[in-house]
């Protein structure tokens, strides 16, 4: 199956971001056992986008993409009843590492999700609106664009994970956030969190990966069910 993307699709705002992750995970590994984990796919009714709790990371074209739309947008985001500030992307520090996130403010979740971690502050991404629904995501359905036209990677891509070697799906044993005085990130969201009755990764994540396999020009979910080659005993 060939997933080449048609030129004329427009996918992203971020061109360049793209074109940087499709070059450096053109070969990067997806393992089958990972996707075969079951979780559920949240309902923003219970979690109220947790996930935004404390920004978004963003690389540097999509903060500066995101901070004109709000300047340039930003009576649109008012009817969607969001009161942005002057500059929705600041600088960050997580575990020594300086990046860059989108702003925040604070938002009730405790009050308002059930078994809300405690080691999350209540805060959340300027863009989530007070049900949990996200900004960028409505403005980009608004413009007749995919829905994550505007939405940073990182934020849709939830709970999958990507670095320049692999594409993954952690798990409670190696959740890479869980460190002294903070229990995890991705494991610890509803998404991403392991759930006996729910359903395959791989297909509960079917729209993530197959927007993701657009993104790199791979074929990801043909990828993931592909039985691992069986090394040749002659070489």
């Amino acid at each position: 199956m060939n997933n080449r993307t048609d030129e004329s699709e427009e996918l992203t705002a971020f061109k360049t971001s793209q074109q940087v992750l499709r070059s450096s995970l053109a070969t990067a590994s997806i393992n089958s056992n990972e996707f075969s984990r079951n979780i559920e796919r949240c309902s923003l009714a219970s979690c109220r986008g947790m996930c935004c709790y404390d920004g978004a990371s963003v690389d540097e074209e999509t903060a500066a993409e995101i901070q004109k739309l709000a300047t340039k947008r930003r009576s649109e985001f008012e009817l969607m009843g969001l009161s942005l500030p002057a500059t929705v992307v600041e600088k960050s520090e997580w575990n020594g590492v300086a990046g860059t996130k989108t702003a925040v403010r604070p938002f009730p979740y405790r009050s308002l999700v059930r078994e809300y971690p405690a080691h999350f502050d209540q805060t959340a991404c300027v863009f989530l609106l007070d049900d949990g629904r996200c900004g960028l995501q409505i403005l980009s359905e608004q413009d007749g664009k995919h829905r994550w036209y505007y939405k940073p990677f990182t934020c849709w891509l939830q709970p999958i994970k990507l670095s320049e070697t692999a594409i993954r799906l952690y798990d409670e044993t190696n959740d890479p956030n869980r460190l002294p005085g903070y229990d995890g990130f991705v494991t610890r969201t509803f998404c991403g969190r392991t759930e006996p009755n729910g359903r395959p990764a791989v297909e509960a994540l079917q729209e993530e990966l197959t927007f993701l396999g657009k993104l790199l020009d791979r074929d990801l979910l043909s990828e993931i069910q592909r039985p691992p080659a069986v090394p040749d005993p002659a070489t």
